[in-house]
Protein backbone atom coordinates (compact mmCIF):
# COMPACT_ATOMS: atom_id res chain seq x y z
CA UNK A 1 0.00 0.00 0.00
CA UNK A 2 2.58 2.66 1.07
CA UNK A 3 5.69 3.16 -1.52
CA UNK A 4 8.02 4.44 1.46
CA UNK A 5 8.47 1.87 5.12
CA UNK A 6 9.72 4.87 6.45
CA UNK A 7 8.94 8.47 6.84
CA UNK A 8 11.01 10.95 8.79
CA UNK A 9 9.69 14.67 9.35
CA UNK A 10 12.50 16.48 10.79
CA UNK A 11 16.07 16.23 9.88
CA UNK A 12 18.26 18.04 12.89
CA UNK A 13 20.57 16.71 14.84
CA UNK A 14 18.77 13.51 16.23
CA UNK A 15 16.79 13.22 13.30
CA UNK A 16 19.50 13.20 10.74
CA UNK A 17 21.68 11.02 13.26
CA UNK A 18 18.69 8.54 13.24
CA UNK A 19 19.17 8.36 9.32
CA UNK A 20 22.30 8.10 9.33
CA UNK A 21 22.63 5.06 11.44
CA UNK A 22 20.02 3.69 9.99
CA UNK A 23 21.46 3.55 6.65
CA UNK A 24 25.07 2.85 8.19
CA UNK A 25 23.71 -0.48 9.60
CA UNK A 26 21.54 -1.14 6.76
CA UNK A 27 18.63 -1.88 9.52
CA UNK A 28 16.39 -0.12 6.38
CA UNK A 29 17.23 -0.05 2.73
CA UNK A 30 17.25 3.93 1.96
CA UNK A 31 15.36 3.52 -1.28
CA UNK A 32 12.66 2.39 1.31
CA UNK A 33 12.95 5.82 3.54
CA UNK A 34 11.45 9.29 2.98
CA UNK A 35 12.34 12.48 4.46
CA UNK A 36 11.23 16.07 4.90
CA UNK A 37 12.47 19.15 6.37
CA UNK A 38 11.55 23.09 6.39
CA UNK A 39 15.05 23.72 5.60
CA UNK A 40 15.20 23.09 2.17
CA UNK A 41 18.57 23.55 1.88
CA UNK A 42 19.33 21.09 5.07
CA UNK A 43 17.09 18.75 3.35
CA UNK A 44 18.35 18.83 -0.18
CA UNK A 45 21.68 18.67 0.61
CA UNK A 46 21.31 15.02 3.42
CA UNK A 47 19.10 13.66 0.27
CA UNK A 48 22.28 14.18 -2.08
CA UNK A 49 24.28 12.91 0.29
CA UNK A 50 23.06 9.78 1.69
CA UNK A 51 21.03 8.74 -1.50
CA UNK A 52 17.39 9.52 -0.44
CA UNK A 53 13.94 10.72 -1.53
CA UNK A 54 12.63 13.90 -0.37
CA UNK A 55 9.36 14.64 0.08
CA UNK A 56 7.83 18.29 -0.82
CA UNK A 57 5.59 18.32 2.18
CA UNK A 58 5.09 16.48 5.32
CA UNK A 59 1.26 15.63 4.05
CA UNK A 60 3.10 13.63 0.73
CA UNK A 61 5.23 12.28 3.04
CA UNK A 62 3.13 10.51 4.89
CA UNK A 63 0.77 9.80 1.99
CA UNK A 64 3.80 7.67 0.98
CA UNK A 65 5.12 6.29 4.18
CA UNK A 66 3.53 3.30 6.17
CA UNK A 67 5.64 4.54 9.53
CA UNK A 68 6.15 8.12 10.13
CA UNK A 69 8.84 9.36 12.89
CA UNK A 70 8.11 12.96 13.53
CA UNK A 71 11.18 14.26 14.66
CA UNK A 72 10.64 17.83 15.66
CA UNK A 73 10.85 20.03 18.67
CA UNK A 74 7.91 20.28 20.86
CA UNK A 75 7.42 24.07 20.06
CA UNK A 76 6.36 22.95 15.87
CA UNK A 77 4.76 19.32 16.73
CA UNK A 78 1.40 21.13 16.81
CA UNK A 79 1.48 21.97 13.04
CA UNK A 80 2.87 19.52 12.08
CA UNK A 81 -0.29 17.34 13.38
CA UNK A 82 -2.44 19.89 12.25
CA UNK A 83 -0.47 19.29 8.57
CA UNK A 84 -0.71 15.77 8.23
CA UNK A 85 -4.08 15.24 9.69
CA UNK A 86 -5.98 14.64 7.27
CA UNK A 87 -3.59 12.21 5.31
CA UNK A 88 -3.24 9.92 8.53
CA UNK A 89 -5.05 6.30 8.30
CA UNK A 90 -5.11 3.67 11.48
CA UNK A 91 -2.76 1.57 8.78
CA UNK A 92 0.04 4.19 10.06
CA UNK A 93 2.43 4.09 13.06
CA UNK A 94 3.02 7.72 14.38
CA UNK A 95 6.64 7.79 16.02
CA UNK A 96 7.15 11.03 18.22
CA UNK A 97 10.34 11.73 19.54
CA UNK A 98 8.87 15.12 20.76
CA UNK A 99 9.63 15.59 24.70
CA UNK A 100 6.65 16.37 26.80
CA UNK A 101 3.61 15.88 23.87
CA UNK A 102 1.98 13.41 25.49
CA UNK A 103 -0.35 10.23 23.90
CA UNK A 104 -3.39 12.53 25.42
CA UNK A 105 -2.78 15.79 23.48
CA UNK A 106 -1.69 14.03 19.73
CA UNK A 107 -5.02 12.54 19.90
CA UNK A 108 -6.60 15.58 20.27
CA UNK A 109 -5.75 16.88 16.89
CA UNK A 110 -4.98 12.93 15.15
CA UNK A 111 -8.37 11.70 16.58
CA UNK A 112 -8.31 8.63 13.84
CA UNK A 113 -7.37 5.27 16.02
CA UNK A 114 -3.66 5.44 14.77
CA UNK A 115 -0.96 3.75 16.66
CA UNK A 116 0.83 5.79 18.47
CA UNK A 117 4.76 5.27 19.73
CA UNK A 118 6.38 8.17 22.05
CA UNK A 119 10.25 7.85 22.22
CA UNK A 120 12.94 9.84 24.44
CA UNK A 121 16.25 9.59 23.49
CA UNK A 122 19.49 11.51 23.67
CA UNK A 123 21.91 13.17 22.13
CA UNK A 124 24.42 10.13 21.74
CA UNK A 125 22.27 8.89 19.40
CA UNK A 126 25.17 11.03 17.10
CA UNK A 127 27.64 8.73 18.12
CA UNK A 128 25.44 5.38 17.85
CA UNK A 129 25.46 5.27 22.25
CA UNK A 130 22.06 6.68 22.59
CA UNK A 131 19.93 5.51 25.98
CA UNK A 132 16.43 4.97 24.19
CA UNK A 133 12.99 4.70 25.95
CA UNK A 134 9.78 3.52 23.95
CA UNK A 135 6.22 3.86 25.15
CA UNK A 136 3.19 3.00 23.19
CA UNK A 137 -0.45 3.41 23.34
CA UNK A 138 -2.89 0.59 23.11
CA UNK A 139 -3.20 0.66 19.09
CA UNK A 140 0.53 -0.97 18.91
CA UNK A 141 0.75 -4.09 17.31
CA UNK A 142 3.87 -6.17 18.38
CA UNK A 143 5.34 -6.27 14.77
CA UNK A 144 5.08 -2.31 14.93
CA UNK A 145 6.71 -2.52 18.50
CA UNK A 146 9.82 -4.61 17.15
CA UNK A 147 10.10 -2.48 14.24
CA UNK A 148 10.40 0.49 16.37
CA UNK A 149 12.71 -1.01 18.54
CA UNK A 150 14.94 -2.66 15.60
CA UNK A 151 15.61 1.36 14.33
CA UNK A 152 16.41 3.22 17.61
CA UNK A 153 18.14 0.04 18.51
CA UNK A 154 20.83 1.02 15.32
CA UNK A 155 21.57 4.44 17.75
CA UNK A 156 22.11 2.54 20.96
CA UNK A 157 20.46 0.60 23.69
CA UNK A 158 16.53 0.85 23.64
CA UNK A 159 14.43 -0.15 27.02
CA UNK A 160 10.69 -0.24 27.18
CA UNK A 161 8.40 1.96 29.38
CA UNK A 162 4.94 2.66 30.31
CA UNK A 163 4.09 6.39 28.64
CA UNK A 164 3.86 7.25 32.55
CA UNK A 165 7.53 7.18 33.16
CA UNK A 166 8.79 9.44 30.26
CA UNK A 167 8.71 12.76 32.43
CA UNK A 168 11.38 10.84 34.78
CA UNK A 169 13.12 9.29 31.31
CA UNK A 170 13.45 13.31 30.40
CA UNK A 171 14.91 14.07 33.54
CA UNK A 172 17.35 11.41 34.09
CA UNK A 173 18.70 10.27 30.65
CA UNK A 174 17.14 12.96 28.00
CA UNK A 175 18.61 15.95 29.81
CA UNK A 176 21.39 13.58 31.56
CA UNK A 177 24.33 14.40 28.95
CA UNK A 178 24.60 17.32 29.69
CA UNK A 179 24.97 16.76 33.31
CA UNK A 180 27.69 14.42 32.21
CA UNK A 181 29.21 16.98 30.32
CA UNK A 182 29.81 19.43 33.28
CA UNK A 183 31.19 16.50 35.32
CA UNK A 184 33.63 15.84 32.65
CA UNK A 185 34.13 20.00 31.83
CA UNK A 186 34.68 19.90 36.08
CA UNK A 187 37.04 16.67 36.30
CA UNK A 188 39.31 18.37 33.29
CA UNK A 189 39.02 21.77 35.36
CA UNK A 190 40.75 19.84 38.04
CA UNK A 191 43.43 18.18 36.17
CA UNK A 192 44.58 21.90 34.69
CA UNK A 193 44.65 22.92 38.12
CA UNK A 194 46.95 20.19 39.01
CA UNK A 195 49.06 20.73 36.19
CA UNK A 196 47.64 18.55 33.64
CA UNK A 197 47.70 20.35 30.15
CA UNK A 198 44.05 21.22 29.12
CA UNK A 199 43.63 18.31 26.19
CA UNK A 200 44.82 15.46 28.05
CA UNK A 201 42.89 16.56 31.05
CA UNK A 202 39.91 16.54 28.91
CA UNK A 203 40.63 12.77 27.37
CA UNK A 204 41.20 11.52 30.83
CA UNK A 205 38.20 12.72 31.94
CA UNK A 206 35.93 11.69 29.36
CA UNK A 207 37.56 8.35 28.97
CA UNK A 208 36.98 8.14 32.49
CA UNK A 209 33.44 8.22 32.51
CA UNK A 210 33.22 5.87 29.39
CA UNK A 211 35.39 3.38 31.06
CA UNK A 212 33.55 3.63 34.00
CA UNK A 213 29.90 3.13 32.35
CA UNK A 214 30.80 0.52 30.27
CA UNK A 215 32.50 -1.38 33.57
CA UNK A 216 29.70 -0.92 35.20
CA UNK A 217 27.00 -1.96 32.09
CA UNK A 218 28.83 -5.07 31.29
CA UNK A 219 29.04 -6.22 34.63
CA UNK A 220 25.81 -5.71 36.41
CA UNK A 221 27.92 -4.79 39.26
CA UNK A 222 26.38 -2.06 41.55
CA UNK A 223 27.75 1.35 41.61
CA UNK A 224 28.46 1.38 45.34
CA UNK A 225 30.58 -2.02 44.78
CA UNK A 226 32.49 -0.37 42.30
CA UNK A 227 33.35 2.30 44.01
CA UNK A 228 34.81 0.61 46.97
CA UNK A 229 36.82 -1.05 44.77
CA UNK A 230 38.79 1.89 43.70
CA UNK A 231 38.76 3.77 47.34
CA UNK A 232 41.67 1.67 49.36
CA UNK A 233 41.61 2.56 53.01
CA UNK A 234 43.20 5.90 54.05
CA UNK A 235 43.83 6.52 50.37
CA UNK A 236 43.13 8.76 47.37
CA UNK A 237 40.37 8.04 46.61
CA UNK A 238 38.49 8.22 50.08
CA UNK A 239 39.84 10.96 50.57
CA UNK A 240 38.67 12.61 47.03
CA UNK A 241 34.63 11.11 48.10
CA UNK A 242 34.55 12.23 51.17
CA UNK A 243 34.86 15.82 49.49
CA UNK A 244 32.37 15.03 46.60
CA UNK A 245 29.74 14.06 49.81
CA UNK A 246 30.82 17.15 52.12
CA UNK A 247 29.66 19.33 48.92
CA UNK A 248 26.72 17.07 48.58
CA UNK A 249 26.98 16.05 45.18
CA UNK A 250 24.75 12.87 45.45
CA UNK A 251 21.65 15.46 46.48
CA UNK A 252 22.61 17.85 43.94
CA UNK A 253 22.57 15.19 41.13
CA UNK A 254 19.38 13.96 42.05
CA UNK A 255 17.48 17.62 42.86
CA UNK A 256 18.72 17.80 38.78
CA UNK A 257 16.64 14.94 37.70
CA UNK A 258 13.96 15.95 39.64
CA UNK A 259 13.48 19.83 38.91
CA UNK A 260 14.21 18.68 35.06
CA UNK A 261 11.12 15.87 35.36
CA UNK A 262 8.93 18.03 37.04
CA UNK A 263 9.56 20.83 33.99
CA UNK A 264 9.39 18.23 31.51
CA UNK A 265 5.65 17.53 33.31
CA UNK A 266 4.44 21.37 33.32
CA UNK A 267 5.60 21.71 29.62
CA UNK A 268 3.14 18.90 28.72
CA UNK A 269 0.42 20.05 31.36
CA UNK A 270 0.71 23.64 29.58
CA UNK A 271 0.44 22.56 26.41
CA UNK A 272 -2.08 19.90 26.74
CA UNK A 273 -4.47 22.86 28.19
CA UNK A 274 -3.57 25.10 25.79
CA UNK A 275 -4.13 23.22 22.84
CA UNK A 276 -7.33 24.97 20.34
Amino acid sequence: MYEKELGIIGVGKIGSAILKRIISTNTIEKNKIIIFDVDKEKLHNLSKELDVDCANNNTDLVNSSKHVLIAVIPQVMDHVLREIETAISVQHLIISIAAGVSFTHITKIITEPVSLIRIMTNTPALVGAAATVIAHNENVKEYQLEFVKKIFSSVGMVVELEERHLDAVTGLSGSGPAYIFIIIEALADGGVKMGLPRAIALKLAAQTLLGSAKLLLETNIHPAVLKDMVATPGGTTITAIHELESAKIRATLIRAVEAATIKSKSLNSAKTNNIR
